[in-house]
């Protein structure tokens, strides 16, 4: 994983120099257009890219990798972050409320080898600090039946989502993302998720019960958990997610996620391998866990 890191931190280099903007000199202003405005200077606004779209149906086209490095779009705020997960810890049943807020940071599936999950995963792949600038890619692969989801951290695994007209089948293996089919409305990719194994947490935020601080508390679910994601090109290089999430065995109603934006990478940007070894990763990343109080 060391390895890994330090290869993505080269990445992110590179990338940051990539996004550096040269600013043209003012003299190649035409004069006319400096004259217009009482001196202030008019430039035509850069033509928007063109929406990509599959050859097959003329559906926006998702492929691409996404997420980090930064910048992020800021999209949703610190703000919206809080109000959602406030939101959230408002719906959970109260044992439920009672056994999240007493969960251990140890606890975290992240910190014993398992995925985050969605939408939590999407949540890390908006944040837009340092930290995260090179991890929490997804790389999207679009196809006439079925689009695929690649997970870049923590740690790698896919989702292979069917647009054929596809159902759920009688008999699903629970599992950390679920199974998944999907359906075009108009430009939105509607995904309906169910089978999950009950060891994923929702958010990344705390429920609000513990002291400033405290890393500890979690965001559990259970085997009933249902969510229907949504998936859109705002524009040619962003893309929004947002879901709806149920969970009758420990919410008492359906919570729905902010719209995150996530930007589409640098050229030549690619998902690292991102592997688990425990136990040598796990108490690496324990050690820098407890650093955090």
């Amino acid at each position: 994983m060391e390895k890994s890191l330090r290869t993505a931190v080269m990445v992110a280099g590179a990338a940051a120099l990539l996004g550096l903007v040269v600013v043209a000199p003012a003299a190649s202003i035409p004069a006319a257009a400096q004259q217009r405005g009482g001196g202030q200077a008019t430039v035509a606004p850069a033509a928007a890219k063109p929406m990509p779209r599959t050859s097959w149906d003329g559906k926006p086209d998702l492929t691409g990798v996404w997420g980090g490095p930064l910048p992020a779009t800021g999209t949703p705020s610190v703000e919206e972050r809080a109000s959602s997960v406030a939101e959230l810890a408002r719906l959970y049943q109260p044992w439920a409320l009672e056994k999240s807020n007493a969960l251990s940071y140890l606890e975290d599936p992240r910190l014993h080898c398992g995925p985050w999950g969605f939408p939590r995963y999407i949540d890390g792949a908006s944040l837009a600090v340092p930290r995260n600038a090179f991890y929490f890619l997804l790389q999207i692969v679009q196809a006439p039946k079925e689009t695929a989801v690649f997970i870049e951290y923590v740690y790698t695994g896919y989702r292979v989502i069917p647009t054929d007209g596809s159902t759920h089948p009688k008999t699903i293996v629970p599992s950390f993302f679920g199974d998944s089919v999907g359906r075009w409305e108009g430009d939105t990719l509607v995904v309906d998720v169910t089978g999950f194994n009950g060891k994923i947490w929702l958010a990344n935020g705390k429920l609000g019960t513990r002291p400033p601080g405290d890393l500890g508390g979690g965001t559990m679910t259970s085997d009933a958990l249902h969510e229907v994601e949504r998936w859109r090109l705002v524009d040619a290089d962003t893309l929004e997610y947002q879901a709806i999430v149920e969970d009758p065995k420990v919410l008492t109603g359906a919570w729905t996620t902010p719209k995150y934006r996530l930007r589409r990478v640098p050229p030549g940007t690619v998902p690292h391998e991102a592997l688990c070894l425990d136990p040598e990763d796990l108490a690496v990343m324990k050690a820098a866990t407890k650093e955090q109080k």
